[in-house]
């Protein structure tokens, strides 16, 4: 009896105990818990943290791949990490009309893209960056910093659409072939690879070329097959990946497109990013645009240089031919994208004003 007695006192101590303990664990739990909230409270921002994925379609040897990590690695660093970017280069996940799509539909998500493909929500991006128009990257600038791009980035973020920075460009485009090509009708019946971008299928068109839309990886196959003779491209383009150089051999200095690609993200993402942290994401998507830009501009005459020694030629084009060929490609725009009709005339305007300093 006794025996029973002390097991029965024992065992109600025990619970005794172990529900004092749990009372315990339980206050502590809800200390932290408020403690954690009331520190989310009172300084949200070092409890936010985002995940960006950055996808975009370059190479390692080329610039936009080398502005693009140093971009995803300065915005980690300097957020500590409250801004996450992880950075998919080469086609490993959605590039060109679908990269913005994922901006459109909101998702974190950084892209790095022809300004062409958002015509598609705002017309008036296709004449910014058509044929003909710049000399030079300083003009390109000019323009990129004007009221006139300020409206339209405004427009685009309606769409969803945030422009982060413009100075990702990486000098001109030109016609790459192993013929000598010098005006227009050289290039009567030449297949051409061209980009996805309308604009640069009906540029090459218009040249009078046969535009073949592919991605550059299969280009080079197809060059060797002899599907396409050449394409259209920027110098460290052809001195890149796949080593291009070895299998078209002269350059026509059409610079009938300036090699450039537009920063982006969603709108609402952007928007939804703590201002502290927005200001960092601003600063190095500057900084990395213009990196790029200064960086490739005094590293192209050196890779002229290195390609002269590989056996590749440049020759003159009779500009204002490749000009006046290239001037239906505004009213197509016009018609295609419901453009501003002024708008080309505005820009000439403008850089003939800028020139003119």
């Amino acid at each position: 009896m006794k025996k029973r007695t002390v097991t029965i006192v024992l065992t109600a101590a025990s619970l005794s105990l172990l529900a004092a303990c749990g009372r315990t664990q339980e206050e502590k739990s809800r200390g932290t818990s408020a403690d954690a909230m009331s520190a989310a409270i009172t300084n949200p921002d070092e409890v936010y943290h985002i995940d960006l994925k950055f996808s975009n379609v370059f190479q390692p040897t080329e610039w936009n791949y080398k502005a693009s990590e140093k971009l995803a690695k300065e915005i980690t660093e300097k957020t500590d990490g409250h801004v996450s970017v992880t950075y998919y280069g080469q086609n490993q996940l959605d590039c060109y009309g679908d990269s913005v799509t994922q901006a459109v539909n909101g998702e974190n998500w950084i892209g790095l893209e022809e300004p062409s493909l958002f015509a598609e929500y705002v017309g008036d991006c296709a004449v910014l960056v058509g044929p003909m128009l710049y000399e030079n990257t300083e003009e390109y600038n000019y323009i990129m910093d004007s009221e006139v791009v300020k409206e339209i980035r405004e427009k685009l973020a309606k769409e969803n659409i945030h422009v982060l920075d413009t100075h990702f460009s990486f000098g001109f485009r030109n016609l790459i072939t192993n013929r000598e090509i010098t005006k227009p009708e050289d290039l009567n019946g030449v297949k051409m690879r061209a980009t996805s971008s309308p604009l640069f299928v009906k540029t090459l068109e218009a040249m009078g070329a046969i535009a073949q839309p592919m991605s550059f990886t299969d280009c080079l196959a197809a060059i060797s097959s002899g599907e396409v003779e050449g394409f259209e491209g920027s110098t460290s383009t052809l001195a890149g990946a796949g080593a291009p150089y070895e299998l078209v051999k002269n350059v026509a200095e059409t610079h009938h497109l300036i090699a450039t690609r537009w920063l982006f993200m969603p709108e609402d993402v952007y928007q939804s990013i703590p201002e502290k942290y927005r200001k960092i994401v601003d600063e190095c998507a500057e900084d990395c645009g213009k990196w790029e830009q200064t960086s490739c501009d005094a590293d192209e005459a050196n890779m002229i240089s290195e390609l002269k020694n590989k056996g590749v030629t440049w020759n003159d084009v009779d500009h204002d031919a490749f000009e006046a060929a290239c001037a239906p490609v505004y009213d197509w725009i016009e018609e295609e994208y419901l453009a501003d009709p002024e708008l080309h005339r505005k820009l000439n305007e403008k850089l003939t004003a800028f020139r003119k300093r």
